[in-house]
């Protein structure tokens, strides 16, 4: 009968030993809980990436939209004087209904021989080709991009902008 009390006082003992070494062996919980450490991490990643893909995707659109205003201003000299329709056309092309895009826009002259002059006027001395000034339109679109999350050194709406010039025809 002792001995009986002491097999079952050492089973008794040992079943806590036996039960941690079987937890041990045992290791189907172990990816959940792996998981549940990583998936923060993954999910930070994930919205990371979104955010500045975004932002690479408003500068392509910005960009565009300065180079379509920049395209209907450098039709000709009558046309490089309509600001408001540069800045139309750079909206059209951003399908910006709401003015949500900041656009400006302007037409400059430049000799030469001296730099900017009145688009009126004429360049002072050279050959007679070299007289009349070389006319320019110039189209910038800026495009303020709200982030998911706040990024150390990275403000929020961050500001996209993009400037176009060419020389009108």
């Amino acid at each position: 009968m002792l001995k009986e009390t002491i097999r079952k006082s050492a089973r008794i003992a040992a079943a806590p030993l036996r039960a941690i070494e079987a937890f041990r062996r045992v290791r189907g919980g172990n990816v959940a809980i792996e998981f549940a450490f990583v998936l923060p991490i993954l999910v930070s990643l994930g919205l990371g990436a979104f955010d500045f893909g975004n932002l690479g995707l408003q500068k392509i659109t910005v960009a565009n939209a300065a180079r379509a205003g920049t395209q209907y201003g450098a039709q000709n000299s009558s046309v490089a004087a309509d600001t408001a329709g540069m800045e139309q056309a750079a909206r059209n092309d951003a399908s910006d209904d709401q003015n949500a895009l900041d656009v400006s826009a302007r037409q400059y002259c430049v000799c030469s021989d001296s730099g900017a002059v009145d688009c009126t006027g004429l360049c002072t001395g050279g050959s007679d080709d070299s007289i009349f000034p070389i006319m320019y339109v110039e189209v910038t679109v800026t495009n303020n991009v709200p982030l998911l999350f706040q990024y150390t050194g990275i403000t929020s709406p961050r500001p996209v902008t993009s400037t176009n010039t060419m020389r009108v025809r």
